[in-house]
């Protein structure tokens, strides 16, 4: 049998999809039908190696071509399905891909690309890159994946008190043998399990779940539940913090009875599984790639959080350099520092122009893995005989190929305004 609850608390408010991966644009072909080949480099069943889709536009979407921009800092989401029939996949939905219009983004895409792979995916909903035997770093990628397939809402950011709630909770359950969102034995409510990790909160919530056969499992079922869903896509609050536990001594398990007291045997649970969410009115995260816990690439994404009132922003890498000031704009996309390793991106989101009001500080951290840097040509033109190899290579803007070029790598970006002229070649050639 398996178990869900949900608690929600505003100050209280407790409370088969297609597989998903994630693509960057590196080539447009120009002919009668334009073909988009797409670098897939986040797969994120973990079963799937890196692997180039070819797209080819059918009729009536050639408009595509030259339009493919991404949504603001996000990377490409596409949602793939197989063919009814063939060798091959459909592409049902792009975010970011759009028509010439800049910022007009067609989702779902009238009719659907097609689109050819070297493998298949396995039959997951979800596309997540997580480190191995996570279980609460995935129930977070799994949440901020829901809320982008859901609206393309801001990710949630995860943080230490909050997590440090939700899997004490998920630990004692498993120990104590009980199923509530009160403490059976404690008397504790969520919320004050909350505070009492020292999460000064103005808006709570919480989802609890057991005896599901993993993480994947428990968040299709509370998708599936009004009420915990509404607290995975809620826009009340910013941040979360995720628990489980395995549970191993097979003893009866309890239910609160209504009161904050032992109620009901409802048989054992051997798997308990907690999300809290939660706001605090002054504190506004910053959120790099939707709080995935790995990266290889440096080139990252930002979600700033910010007040109603915010006018500006700047970033730094270390918390002293900082970039100069910016308008403030929730989406941002920012550049690592070089070699593997924990890296920290820094923000300071401000309520005046140029930092002149109020200040709001906040950090992130992401593990920077098998990293890469990049060769990069811009406002040049190249010519001759030329083989250029690199870990990645891209041209963006302004480039002219004038010879014979070729690049060698395992991602190639071009840019719209790279021009191949008559007379020369530019050939990719992935390692």
């Amino acid at each position: 049998m398996l178990f869900l609850s949900v608690l929600c608390f505003h100050g209280m408010l407790f409370g088969q999809e297609p597989s998903l991966v994630e693509a960057e644009v590196i080539a447009v072909k120009k002919g009668p039908r334009p073909v988009f080949d797409l670098q897939i480099d986040k797969v994120r069943n973990g079963k799937m190696d890196s692997l180039f889709v070819r797209a080819e536009v059918i009729e009536g979407r050639e408009d595509l071509a030259l339009g493919m921009i991404k949504h603001m800092a996000q990377k490409w989401l596409l949602t793939i399905v197989p063919k009814l029939s063939g060798d091959g996949y459909l592409i049902r939905s792009v975010y970011g891909l759009s028509s010439l219009e800049p910022g007009k983004i067609v989702d779902p895409i009238s009719t659907p690309l097609i689109g050819k792979f070297d493998n298949r995916t396995s039959g997951s909903p979800y596309a997540r890159s997580l480190s191995p035997g996570e279980e609460e770093q995935e129930i977070v990628e799994l949440t901020n994946i829901e809320r982008w397939n859901n609206g393309m809402l801001p990710p949630y950011k995860q943080v230490t008190e909050l997590h440090n709630a939700a899997d004490g909770h998920s630990i004692r359950m498993a120990q104590l043998d009980f199923f509530a969102h009160c403490d059976l034995y404690s008397n504790k409510s969520a919320g004050q399990r909350m505070t009492d990790a020292g999460y000064s909160w103005n808006a709570a919530a919480e989802n609890i779940a057991g005896n599901y056969v993993d993480v994947e499992a428990a968040m299709i079922d509370w998708m599936a539940s009004s009420g915990h869903r509404t607290n995975i896509l809620s826009t009340t609050y910013r941040e979360i913090g995720a628990g489980y536990d395995p549970d191993s001594d097979n003893d009866d398990t309890f239910k609160d009875n209504g009161s904050c007291d032992p109620g009901e045997n409802i048989m054992d649970i051997d798997r308990y599984y907690t999300q809290n969410f939660g706001r605090r009115g002054s504190v506004y995260p910053v959120v790099i790639d939707r709080e995935i816990a790995q990266t290889s690439n440096r080139n990252i994404n930002l979600y700033v959080y910010g007040p109603g009132s915010a006018t500006s922003m700047r970033f730094s890498n270390d918390g002293t350099s900082w970039s100069a000031w910016i308008n403030y704009l929730p989406d941002h996309t920012w550049i690592l520092t070089t070699g593997d390793g924990m890296k920290t991106v820094y923000s300071e989101v401000s309520t005046g122009s140029n930092g002149s009001g109020t200040v709001y500080g906040a950090s992130d951290m992401i593990e920077l893995i098998n990293s890469c840097d990049p060769m990069t040509f811009s406002n040049t033109t190249l010519s001759g005989t030329q083989t250029h190899t690199a870990c990645e290579i891209i041209a963006d803007p302004n480039v002219t190929i004038s010879g014979d070029i070729i690049f060698e790598a395992p991602k190639v970006t071009l840019d719209n305004n790279v021009d191949v002229p008559l007379g020369a070649t530019l050939e990719i050639r992935n390692q």
